[in-house]
């Protein structure tokens, strides 16, 4: 049983999501609801408009902290992973229910077996505490954490002319949650990778793969370059990436880019494996 667990107060969009939910409200004492709006940059509590200062408030004196990951989108996750650091938190563990499959748009023809309909109005654009004006720091490494949408990292390259020399990473979930599913990802990014992009391959449900890779390639730079970061992936890296924007952050060590898509309603089918990943080992282990 943990003392205090944390939810999204959004609406729950698949079956996977309302059966995390449900486990999250069982096994914790106390629960709050986070939701970020990107349109306003504003954050709220319990549906109340909250400054990061409550938020740190509903964590102060918490030793155990659950965070039902599934639903929680990412700047709530990366506000509640740096609300709990700040607080002290002795134990967090992070939850995350894989689904059974992803809702695919096919018009009866052979080349749309691949499309997914997972989200949209996606737009790149900060979020507060985590702004960087990439004009304005020198040019690094960027690390693309990848998914089914290609067009989110085709529209990261067209929206952001500034990271063209800068030394790309494209990292796929490779083993994937399921056989195969990682040739879907493969085959809706190859046309926006270019010949000089280097090619990783990470476990799709590893936090700490993800996390040592990161933290392999700003060791490698002996000229401590920033290294950016753009979780557009499995749920499992963007934790990671998280992880590693809270410890780099300060002095521009790392930097955030992230696109704030809109998830679709009913975009994943039933639920399958379960994960909870306990952030000390996720960094250690």
């Amino acid at each position: 049983m943990w003392e205090m667990a944390a939810l999204s107060s959004d609406d729950l969009v698949d079956d996977r999501s309302k059966a995390a939910t449900t486990f999250v409200r069982n096994h914790a004492k106390d629960h709050f609801e986070v939701r970020f709006l990107v349109e306003s940059n504003l954050t709220y509590v319990n549906k109340q408009k909250a400054s990061f200062g409550k938020l740190r408030a509903q964590l102060a004196g918490v030793n155990s902290l659950l965070i039902e990951a599934t639903s929680l989108s990412y700047p709530e996750l990366l506000y509640l992973l740096t609300a709990a650091t700040q607080e002290c938190v002795k134990s967090i563990s992070l939850l995350y229910v894989e689904p059974v499959g992803y809702r695919r748009t096919i018009d009866n023809h052979l080349c749309d077996h691949r499309n997914f309909n997972l989200s949209e109005n996606r737009r790149f654009r900060s979020i507060p505490m985590f702004m960087t004006n990439l004009s304005e720091i020198v040019t690094g490494q960027a690390v693309f954490f990848l998914g089914y949408e290609g067009a989110r990292f085709g529209q990261a390259m067209q929206q952001e002319e500034v990271l063209q020399p800068w030394r790309k990473h494209i990292v796929f979930g490779v083993p994937a949650f399921e056989s195969g599913w990682e040739i879907d990802a493969i085959a809706n990014n190859v046309d926006y990778l270019s010949s000089n992009d280097q090619i990783q391959y990470v476990a799709a449900s590893s936090v700490s793969a993800a996390y040592r890779l990161l933290n392999e390639l700003r060791e490698d730079d002996k000229e401590n370059n920033p290294v950016l970061v753009a979780p557009l992936g499995t749920k499992p890296h963007a934790i990671a990436a998280a992880l590693f924007l809270i410890e780099h952050e300060a002095m521009d060590q790392a930097v955030l880019l992230y696109d704030h898509p809109d998830r679709s309603d009913a975009r994943t089918e039933d639920v399958k494996r379960w994960h909870l990943y306990d952030v000390i080992d996720a960094k250690s282990n």
